[in-house]
Formats: structure tokens, sequence, C-alpha cells
């Protein structure tokens, strides 16, 4: 059976990818910020899929030092990896800064699952037609990038427009390590969840969640692209729900943005992988 790593499953959509993939006899293995809680997530599965074969790592994503140790806790106990589903994230209004003093959207949604995915590419190369599945948004069309100034440390902040930012920086990193890893067998696409009612869409009215979807739902599209046959040596695609989505922004296919991206990133990264 595959073993599956999925980001952020404490809660929200990637609980209920979990809660799925546990139903269907896979490994299931994810981070958490706070071990008691995922304790108590852990026995909730357990419990509802009969799985006994789900894990929780310490990992926090605004930390990554932490990203680093989680990804190294995961290698030293499962050598080879069938899929990894880069799920975490966060949504903040206000200007907060990570662990190491960047740019919470950025540092979170972005430098984390890169650097993530970057220390588990050896134990992903182990496994044939391995799977890395990035989730984005619909909001990357906003079409917002600034690469001299990613943090927002020179103009006003605007928590929409940084988490636009970061949404489009993980389909640019989707396309760049898409070339990357050619000839590996490993395919790369995004999802993009829709808007669902977790805790990520806190900072919405409540009038706002009137006939939205819940996080079941929102977790179709990543269960598509991790695990359809019709997924197999897929590549480069940006999947909702059960298919390609064509909406994605001009920025969004531009090659040259996602190297300057890329390499930019690793500047952050250097000390950690």
């Amino acid at each position: 059976m595959k073993t599956i790593v999925i980001t952020g499953a404490t809660a929200g959509i990637g609980k209920e990818a979990a809660k799925a993939l546990a139903q269907q006899g896979f490994t299931v293995i994810s981070n958490a910020r706070n071990l008691s809680k995922a304790a108590q997530v852990r026995q909730q599965l357990v419990q509802e899929t009969g799985n006994q074969n789900v894990y929780f790592f310490e990992g926090d994503f605004s930390n990554l030092q932490s990203v680093q140790q989680f990804a190294q806790s995961v290698a030293q106990r499962f050598p080879a990896i069938d899929v990894l589903i880069n799920n975490a994230g966060t949504w903040e209004m206000e200007r907060k800064n990570s662990h190491q003093g960047i740019e919470m959207n950025f540092a979170v949604n972005h430098l984390a699952p890169m650097l993530l995915t970057l220390l588990l590419l050896p134990v992903l190369k182990k496994t044939r037609n391995a799977r890395i599945v990035n989730t984005a948004s619909g909001a990357h069309r906003r079409n917002i990038l600034n690469l001299d100034d990613i943090e927002f440390k020179n103009q006003s902040y605007n928590g929409v427009a940084t988490y636009s930012q970061s949404k489009l920086c993980n389909i640019l990193f989707s396309l760049q390590l898409q070339d990357e890893l050619k000839g590996t067998g490993i395919t790369v696409n995004t999802i993009h969840p829709g808007i669902v009612h977790t805790d990520l869409f806190k900072n919405m009215e409540a009038r706002d969640w009137n006939n939205t979807p819940n996080a079941a739902h929102g977790a179709r599209s990543a269960l598509y692209a991790a695990l359809s046959p019709d997924m197999e040596d897929i590549s480069g695609k940006y999947i909702y729900l059960e298919q390609e989505d064509p909406n994605l922004s001009p920025m969004a296919t531009n090659k040259q943005y996602a190297q300057q991206l890329w390499n930019l990133s690793l500047q952050y990264l250097k000390n950690y992988c």
C-alpha cells in the first residue's frame, strides 16, 4: 500500500483528505505544531477508519528549522514515499513574521512546502511514479508577484495581496519543479480546492458562508491528483475537483517568473537544504 505525506492534516481539508486516505488503507503521515492535538486527531482517524497507520510528527510550518526536522523525522522512519500533498497553509490579514522573520503568508504557503519537497525528494525518488501535489488557489489570478519586494517590506501591507501572491508562487514552484524533475518519474501537479468552510477563511463574515462547500468537498481535488489512475504519468496540470481547470493566469505559466522565483526562494532556504 502507498505511503502518503499530507501536511496540515489536523483540521479542515487536510484532515478530511487524511481520513479518506486512511479509509483506503494507506499509510498517512502529517505534521503538527501541537502534538497533543495531533494525538487526538490521530485517535479519531484511527477510530473512524480502522487504520492504525496514521502518524504525526512535530512540524511548525512558520519555522523553516522545524520543517527541516519534520522532513528528517519522516525520512528516517519511512525510506520511501509514494505521494507528497503540500496542503498546509495560512492566510494572515495583518502583517506577521515567521520564526525566521519572513512575511508569514510567503513563509508558510510557499517557502515551507518548497523546503519540505526538496528535503523529501530522495525518498520520493525511491518510489516508482511518485506524485507531488501542491495546493494553490483561484486567488493566484490577481497576478501579484513582487520579486523585488516579495515580503511587502517597502509597500503598504495587504493580506489579500500577500496571500494571492503566495498562491501564485505555489503554481510557479510546480512549474519549475516539473522541469527540475524531468526524467525522474516523479509527477508534479497543482490543485485548487475551491472556497470551502475551513479555518483558513476565518476572516470572512458569517453571511459569506451560505451554501459554501465543506472541507470534504475541498479535499476532492487533492485526492484526485494524488490517487487517480487518470493522473498516472501526468505532470504540469492545474486541477479542480476531478478535472483540469483552464483558468490559469498568464503569469502562472511564465517560465521566466518561475525560474526567478526558484532562485530567490533558494536564497531563503540555503541554510536548510
